[in-house]
């Protein structure tokens, strides 16, 4: 897949060319790994001197830099959940910051299935009732 230069979304003929917005999402990630004051996605769009509807229409015109914009959000997310763990942030305000920013936690039903007769019997486990079996 070949790239081509981009338009921007309100401004007719001004296009960027490829080589510069690699420059500039590589600009942004270092930038988020240097710098603890960025601390949300915005900020890194900010620290290259972009508004981040720009780089979401970049993103979602060529979706190479979706790549990019996740390892920023993972460094973002990193350096939350570090804070949060040496009680720098408040632990539920970054729990929250981190889902804003697309972290998802996985959920898992333990459960206990037996049958009594013509009956099943399903019985929510917690850790420590399986631990103990």
């Amino acid at each position: 897949m070949a790239i081509s230069s981009t338009s921007y979304p309100n401004q007719k003929n001004r296009t960027i060319p490829p080589k510069v917005m690699i420059r500039k999402f590589q600009e942004m990630l270092e930038n988020a790994m240097k710098d603890p004051e960025i601390l949300c996605f915005q900020d890194a769009c900010l620290s290259i001197g972009c508004r981040s509807t720009k780089i979401d229409y970049w993103v979602n015109k060529m979706p190479i830099f979706e790549s990019y914009k996740k390892e920023i959000q993972n460094v973002i997310i990193s350096r939350i959940n570090n804070k949060a763990l040496n009680n720098k942030f408040n632990a539920t305000q970054s729990i929250w910051r981190q889902k804003q920013l697309g972290e998802r936690d996985t959920q898992y039903q333990n459960t206990d299935i037996t049958s009594k007769g013509d009956q099943v019997v399903v019985t929510p486990l917690s850790f420590n009732d399986k631990a103990k079996k």
